[in-house]
């Protein structure tokens, strides 16, 4: 008896902290001796285990959900009498309890993907989701994927992709929206390894002028220089109600850029700004940083454009006043012949002071908080058109067609221009833009032929 006493005392002088260590370290060693349940994480959830014991005596059966070039995801459902409705939650609450144990902060809409997806067994859609998966075929073990939803306008295309399919020239399995959670969960990682996680203070909130807000669309957009900026505030003037057209490029870009052309979230005060962060969606383009530069050196400091010219007198001379040995008067008159690794030597000597760098060159990270915001949607510059698309779908936006423009020839250019720098500047120069580099999975390899750590 007094034994017992004893050990009641004992844990009842344990910290709540170490109660649950406890507990956990006995659940873990009973799931791994346990054949049934080895497979499970640690982690496990009461739900997770009876889905297990289910399967077990016949109850329930696992499906495989293809994930592209990820391993394919696991999925328990009832046995003979799960519809198609009920197989899309369990789906849903598959991925919830992935993204818990990963920590990702990436939010999926679930209403965007059963709008543009359909589910597919074999080569039957399941069309109909009041309709028991079993009719469609799907046993234990069964594999399913995301088929596209096709417009009527996208049927022609059929017979083609059934073609190709059947000949494995494209993928089958081609899901933009994992890409998304691909890149939300590199971009959370990477904050918390670079330990740049943090939480925004009332004091940033003055920070974020670079993010237009959509009330109508519930819609924050953090703009980029040189990252397709222009015409995505050309979509955010129609979102917004502030211009009428079909055509955005009818859209001067003198007025997209004016200010108080659109709303900023720094304009709002401290409870607007977090209720918009909360319950907004959040969006961002990116662009490889090196490229993005170099497309801003050429545009402002190259070209001879009339726009240049405004940046030629006020960087481009002090440059050339500074980082040239013995200037002719008329470039220091002008400062219209700056070159590449002129311009990188300003950046890497002074031209990136947190004061007074200019926008067209600074840092994503240092523009749009990605470690502090929690970003819905991570575009990228390389799939411009498709994200575009896809984003204004899931926002249920009016009919908009992304501007189509010419491609840039800048990434064809990046050798040739980066070659002009010694090894010591590009490592100097990428430390600059590590941050961007690293948060939004880009490198060095089409440059260097090798990455930079």
């Amino acid at each position: 008896m007094s034994e017992k006493t004893d050990l009641e005392k004992e844990i009842e002088n344990l910290s709540h902290e170490d109660l649950c260590e406890i507990t956990l370290s006995t659940l873990r060693r009973l799931l791994a001796s346990d054949p049934l349940l080895s497979d499970l994480p640690a982690d496990v959830t009461i739900e997770e285990v009876n889905s297990q014991i289910a399967v077990a005596q016949g109850q329930s059966i696992t499906v495989q959900i293809l994930r592209s070039s990820d391993t394919p995801l696991n999925v328990v459902i009832p046995q003979g009498c799960c519809t198609v409705r009920d197989l899309k939650k369990a789906i849903q609450r598959a991925f919830e309890l992935k993204q818990q144990r990963s920590r990702s902060r990436s939010k999926i809409s679930w209403i965007y993907i059963w709008k543009t997806y359909y589910l597919q067994h074999d080569s039957v859609v399941m069309r109909d989701d009041q309709e028991l998966v079993s009719a469609y075929g799907v046993v234990n073990k069964a594999q399913i994927r995301f088929v596209k939803r096709l417009r009527k306008s996208d049927r022609g295309r059929l017979v083609l992709l059934v073609l190709l399919d059947i000949l494995c020239v494209v993928s089958c399995v081609e899901y933009p929206w994992y890409e998304q959670i691909s890149r939300q969960e590199l971009l959370t990682s990477n904050c918390d390894a670079l330990g740049l996680t943090t939480t925004l203070t009332s004091s940033s909130v003055a920070q974020l002028d670079h993010i237009l807000v959509d009330h109508n669309h519930k819609l924050l957009y953090c703009y980029v220089p040189k990252v397709a900026c222009t015409n995505w505030k050309r979509v955010m003037m129609v979102l917004t109600g502030r211009y009428n057209t079909t055509d955005l490029v009818q859209i001067p870009a003198s007025l997209v850029h004016a200010n108080g052309s659109l709303p900023k979230l720094s304009q709002l005060n401290e409870n607007e700004v977090m209720q918009c962060l909360n319950n907004y969606t959040r969006f961002i383009v990116v662009r490889h940083p090196f490229e993005r530069l170099l497309s801003a050196y050429r545009n402002k400091l190259e070209d001879h454009y009339p726009s240049a010219k405004y940046f030629q007198a006020r960087i481009g001379r002090y440059i050339v006043k500074k980082y040239r040995s013995k200037p002719s008067q008329k470039s220091l008159a002008l400062g219209d012949d700056v070159s590449f690794r002129e311009f990188v030597q300003y950046l890497i000597s002074e031209g990136m002071n947190k004061e007074t760098v200019n926008e067209h060159w600074q840092p994503i990270y240092d523009m749009c908080h990605p470690c502090a915001i929690n970003y819905t949607f991570i575009a990228k510059y390389e799939r411009l058109v498709e994200d575009a698309e896809m984003l204004l779908n899931m926002i249920q936006a009016p009919y908009i067609l992304f501007p189509q423009s010419r491609p840039s020839s800048t990434y064809k250019k990046l050798r040739m221009y980066f070659s002009q720098l010694s090894l010591h500047e590009m490592d100097k120069l990428y430390h600059l833009y590590k941050v961007d580099f690293k948060l939004f999975g880009y490198d060095l390899e089409d440059i260097l032929g090798y990455d930079i750590g």
